[in-house]
This record gives C-alpha cells, sequence and structure tokens, in this order.
C-alpha cells in the first residue's frame, strides 16, 4: 500500500503497461482471484492519470517481447537502463545499444497494442469472464 501511494504524488513517474492478452485469461489462483486482480488493475489505471496500460491482444502475433517481460526506466539526469526477466532470471541491462534496442521493441509492441480505452474495456471484460459461471 505504501508503493501504491508513490503513485498519487505529484512527482509520481508515468508507468505505462503493455500487458499481453495472455495475462488476463490464464487463471492464476482461481477465478475469484483473477477477477479481483483484473477489477483492482481497470480501477487503478482508470482513476490515475499517470498510470497507462496497454492490452497486446492475441491477434498482434508474434513480437520482440513475446518471450519475457522487461522493465524500460528513463531517468531525467542519468541515462536509460532496462530490467529484463525470465521464469528463473533477470539482468539490468546498461548498454546504451541493448538498451535502444529493447526501447524500440518496447514501442513497436506498444504500437500493435490496444489503445488505453480499448484495453481498459478488455480487462474489464476478462474479469466478467472470470464471474460467469
Amino acid at each position: 500500500m505504501e508503493r501504491t501511494s508513490l503513485l498519487d504524488s505529484p512527482t509520481a513517474p508515468v508507468l505505462w503497461a503493455v500487458i499481453h492478452e495472455d495475462a488476463l485469461l490464464v487463471p492464476v489462483g482461481g477465478k475469484a482471484v483473477m477477477a479481483e486482480q483484473l477489477v483492482h488493475l481497470a480501477e487503478q489505471t482508470a482513476s490515475r492519470p499517470r498510470l497507462i496500460a496497454q492490452v497486446l491482444p492475441f491477434s498482434a502475433g508474434a513480437h520482440p517481447l513475446l518471450h519475457a517481460s522487461m522493465t524500460l526506466m528513463k531517468f531525467t539526469e542519468a541515462p536509460a537502463v532496462v530490467y529484463t526477466e525470465a521464469a528463473y532470471s533477470g539482468q539490468l541491462v546498461e548498454e546504451p545499444a541493448l538498451v535502444e534496442q529493447h526501447s524500440s521493441a518496447y514501442d513497436l509492441a506498444r504500437a500493435a497494442a490496444l489503445s488505453p480505452e480499448a484495453s481498459l474495456d478488455r480487462i474489464a471484460s476478462a474479469a466478467k469472464e472470470f464471474l460467469t459461471p
């Protein structure tokens, strides 16, 4: 809860997440837990202007970020870095050329994703699917 309060700060960073549609549909923790998590995600995204979520739909096909997750961090007074994560490992990438490759892949994923508004609708729809008997 303390970390969540950082998102309400006037100096809050922009948190822009691209979430593959798979993450909305694979039931982790059971149907009720998934529904609760998805509703929470939609509510938080809708209520915080510096929190943006986009859903990358199945129809986008293969993309460079398909098999791993990454966090791209850009700073005003330091070089950008990327943290990549797979099932059993993570790595901080500081090499400028590799950071640029990751940044380009992220831009392509955002371009292929649903709009933020359509993404909120898809998240809410997925939550309803878990609530339906």
